[in-house]
């Protein structure tokens, strides 16, 4: 699956599987929920899977359904959190491996498979709208390198692969339209489009060039590494470096914000790695995770905007085959947190009171969005500055004290000290080197 065709290790959060499985998760000693302990320490951005029917599978860990992801989407927006909505249009995990169809459309024409990924698209963002828990950003595929619905979206076909291509372009217009539409006129999310090679320049240069020719209208541009499936210990190619030269490279080519979508390194198990650049430990995770993030922040023009560990939930868990036994996760294999996540802190500075809209300024926007949002209720609601679960009058005085606060205060600030709208998932939000 992925990287090389070989993993089995996809995107997102897993914790309900776990915790149905009586998985139990620490820190400090504490046992917690998982999405809590993550937000608690500097976790702002959750990625979340969808499957197209998940019942096709036998796979333990395929249970994201609507109805599954909806929930887990409640939990993220609960703590505050920010949701990435990764469609896999498979019944199962998607990748440069494998892009089988959902058995549903497995029969469909070009035309309708087309259009049936429009309306699919549409359909689940419009839920996730309707449940209150909608995504600020989508991701239109996982990790297509290669394609998305094969073999219809497969892009090496067609002489330059220009049939190929011109499909793929498709069917991720038609996604991406379909996310808007679900949306709704002023709600639309960011969309993102993921490629898995990270510490492959020409590669990703290619694809994305294919993209741009062909007018694919996306946001942000995401990556995978894996020194496990990028890194070559014989040569040192495939290292840091070269991920640190793809990131830099596409903001310089394409001007779009790029993130750092799926990462991951063990915490234990040596014997079962080759030698990285950074050692298979406690350590070793926690300084790599460090470096990605600092190659992210480095990316020029501003527009490194995070880094998302894949499956930082996993721990050993009787009964359930978690990849690689949760070595590559955040805990250790008796469910207690790592100080891994530690190379967070200080990354996320609390939102100022009354910044509604997310911008790091208390201005008439926020009011705006205080009025859009009167007396809904429900978690994580943007205008509910107390966090009772209500936008109402006293969340109008908080915005109202601070911009007061900031008028009577106000002075001019070097541009270096603004903070970048980060992406995490676990992501966290980075700030601008100065």
């Amino acid at each position: 699956m992925a990287g090389w065709g070989r993993r089995r290790a996809p995107p997102g959060i897993q914790c309900g599987v776990l915790e149905g499985n009586n998985a139990v998760s620490r820190a400090n000693g504490v046992a917690g929920d998982v999405v809590e302990m993550f937000s608690d320490r500097g976790v702002n951005w959750f990625r979340l899977r969808l499957f197209v029917d998940p019942s096709q599978s036998s796979d333990p860990f395929v249970k994201n359904d609507l109805d599954y992801t909806l929930a887990l989407a409640q939990r993220v927006k609960a703590v505050g959190g920010k949701l990435l909505l990764d469609f896999h249009y498979s019944d199962s995990w998607a990748d440069p491996g494998k892009q089988t169809k959902p058995a549903a459309w497995a029969n469909l024409n070009f035309t309708n498979l087309t259009t049936r990924v429009h309306d699919y698209t549409r359909d689940a963002v419009a839920a996730f709208k309707a449940a209150g828990v909608l995504p600020e950003m989508v991701q239109i595929g996982n990790e297509i390198s290669n394609g998305m619905l094969w073999q219809d979206g497969y892009v090496w076909t067609g002489g330059s692969h220009s049939t190929g291509f011109n499909r793929l372009a498709s069917l991720l217009t038609a996604g991406i339209n379909g996310a808007k539409a679900g949306a709704g006129p002023g709600d639309e999310p960011l969309v993102m489009i993921h490629h898995d090679k990270g510490a492959d320049w020409n590669t990703s240069r290619f694809f994305f060039d294919q993209l741009r020719d062909r007018s694919v209208d996306f946001d942000v541009i995401g990556y995978s590494y894996y020194p496990k499936f990028h890194y070559n210990p014989n040569t040192g190619a495939g290292g840091i470096d070269a991920l640190r030269s793809t990131l830099a490279n596409t903001a310089d080519r394409y001007g779009k914000p790029v993130v750092l979508v799926e990462t991951g390194f063990a915490s234990r198990g040596q014997q079962f790695e080759p030698t990285y650049e950074f050692p298979v430990s406690v350590a070793g995770q926690r300084q790599f995770l460090e470096a990605v993030i600092e190659a992210v922040q480095d990316v020029p023009h501003d527009l490194g905007r995070g880094v998302f560990w894949w499956y930082p939930e996993a721990r050993p868990s009787s009964g359930l085959p978690v990849w690689e036994g949760g070595r590559y996760g955040w805990f250790d294999a008796n469910g207690n947190l790592l100080p891994t996540i530690e190379a967070l802190a200080g990354l996320n500075p609390p939102p100022t009171p009354g910044d509604y809209n997310g911008d790091g300024t208390v201005d008439g926007d926020d009011l705006a969005a205080w009025t859009a949002q009167l007396w809904q209720t429900g978690a994580g609601l943007p205008a509910d500055g107390d966090g009772n679960g209500l936008v109402d009058g006293a969340d109008f005085l908080l915005w109202q004290r601070s911009l007061s606060g900031a008028a009577a205060q106000a002075t001019p600030e070097p541009a270096g000290s603004a903070l970048l709208p980060a992406f995490c998932a676990a992501a966290a939000m980075l700030r601008r080197r100065r």
